[in-house]
C-alpha cells in the first residue's frame, strides 16, 4: 500500500505493509510507529527522526539517511543492504537477524546500539562513536575500526579477525574474549593486549 506523508509528526501510527519506497522524506518525526513488513527501499531521508519505532521484516535496502536519528528503535529481519547513513544517530537501537551487507556509516553515533550476533564483516566503521554497544558474537571480520570509540562496549566472542583496530578506544575485556587473529593493532594497544593476558612488556635482554 503506497502512502503520501502529509504531517510533520506521526505518533503511534500503524505503517504496517505501507510502501514508502523511492520517496524523499524530510523533517518528519515518527514516534512509536510500526513499519513492519513495509518498505523504505531506495528512500532518501533528511533530518528525519524515528523514536521507538518497530521494523520487522521491513525493507530499507539501498536507502540513504542524512542527519537523522533512530532512537530506541527495533529492527528485526530487516534488509539494510547497500544503505548509507551520514551524520545519523542510532542510540539504543537494536538489530536482530538483519541483512547488513554493504551498509555504510559516515560520522554516525551508535552509542548503546545492539548488533549482537549480526554480520558486519568488512564494513567501514572507522571514526564512529560506538560507546557501550552490544557486539556480543558479532561478525566484524575484516572491519575498519580505526579511531572508533568503543569504550564500554561488550564484544564477548566477537569475530575481529583481520580487523584494523589502530587508534580505536577498546576496553581491556575485549582483548581477552574476542577473536583477534590477523587483526592490526598499534603499539599502545599492544601494551593493553599484553596486560589483559597477564604479560609484561620489557626491553630485550642487554
Amino acid at each position: 500500500m503506497a502512502l503520501t506523508l502529509t504531517e510533520t509528526v506521526y505518533d503511534g501510527e500503524d505503517f504496517t505493509e505501507v510502501d514508502l519506497s523511492d520517496t524523499e522524506i524530510e523533517g518528519i518525526e515518527f514516534i512509536d510507529c510500526d513499519f513492519s513488513h513495509g518498505s523504505l527501499a531506495r528512500t532518501s531521508t533528511r533530518r528525519v527522526t524515528f523514536t521507538r519505532c518497530r521494523f520487522v521484516g521491513a525493507e530499507m535496502y539501498s536507502s540513504t539517511h542524512r542527519a537523522g536519528s533512530f532512537l530506541g528503535c527495533t529492527f528485526e529481519r530487516t534488509s539494510w543492504a547497500d544503505t548509507s547513513l551520514n551524520g545519523c544517530r542510532l542510540l539504543g537501537t537494536t538489530f536482530t537477524s538483519c541483512r547488513l551487507t554493504g551498509i555504510r556509516f559516515v560520522d554516525c553515533d551508535l552509542t548503546l546500539a545492539s548488533f549482537a550476533g549480526e554480520k558486519l564483516a568488512g564494513v567501514d566503521l572507522s571514526g564512529l562513536r560506538m560507546r557501550e554497544m552490544n557486539l556480543t558474537e558479532a561478525d566484524l571480520h575484516g572491519c575498519d575500526l580505526r579511531r572508533a570509540d568503543l569504550a564500554g562496549t561488550r564484544a564477548t566472542r566477537a569475530d575481529l579477525r583481520g580487523a584494523d583496530l589502530r587508534g580505536a578506544v577498546i576496553d581491556a575485556g575485549v582483548w581477552v574474549t574476542a577473536r583477534l587473529e590477523g587483526a592490526v593493532i598499534d603499539l599502545d594497544q599492544a601494551v593493553l593486549f599484553a596486560a589483559a593476558h597477564g604479560l609484561t612488556l620489557a626491553r630485550g635482554e642487554s
